[in-house]
């Protein structure tokens, strides 16, 4: 069993680091909830035989249009950039770094991008997100089965 090190990223930073990560989905799922609501208010308004639905439907087209460039956004920041550096955009903005536990070196595109998948079960457990909270080497169901650890920048300065 390897060492504990005492530079794991808390759960806090990790959270944000993905809220970053995730704000072009969010922003998409925004768009196409206010259109959904006012086709809603639109159709409860409305005689049920005619309504005025465009407005509400463009907002909905453009919401899953960013929710659908959103997905290559994941795959370039998620799994290729962070793949190959350990850093996506929100783990650089947070100073910390996703590696594998026993090579301490960034995990591969392919890893990072089963890393994500292997995440569904930490969303459909819910528990598996927290676990970081009270985990020793603070990490997730996913980190634990792909054998990755997240782990907070430190700053090396040269020493002339």
């Amino acid at each position: 069993m390897a060492p504990v090190r005492g530079d794991y990223a808390t759960w806090d930073k990790r959270v944000r680091a993905r809220l970053i990560d995730q704000i072009p989905s969010y922003l998409g799922l925004t768009i196409f909830c206010v259109g959904y609501v006012i086709l809603i208010v639109q159709l409860a308004r409305s005689d049920g035989l005619s309504f005025d639905f465009e407005g509400a439907a463009v907002a909905m087209i453009i919401g899953l249009g960013v929710m659908l460039a959103s997905l290559g956004w994941v795959a370039y920041n998620r799994w290729l950039i962070a793949g190959r550096t350990g850093q996506s955009l929100g783990k650089r903005a947070m100073k910390i770094r996703l590696i594998g536990a026993d090579t301490n070196a960034p995990i591969g595109a392919r890893n990072a991008f089963l890393r994500d998948l292997v995440h569904i079960l930490d969303a459909l457990t819910i528990v598996g997100y927290l676990w970081p909270l009270w985990d020793h080497k603070r990490q997730t169901f996913a980190d634990q089965i792909m054998k990755t650890v997240v782990i907070s920048e430190t700053v090396n300065i040269p020493i002339s």
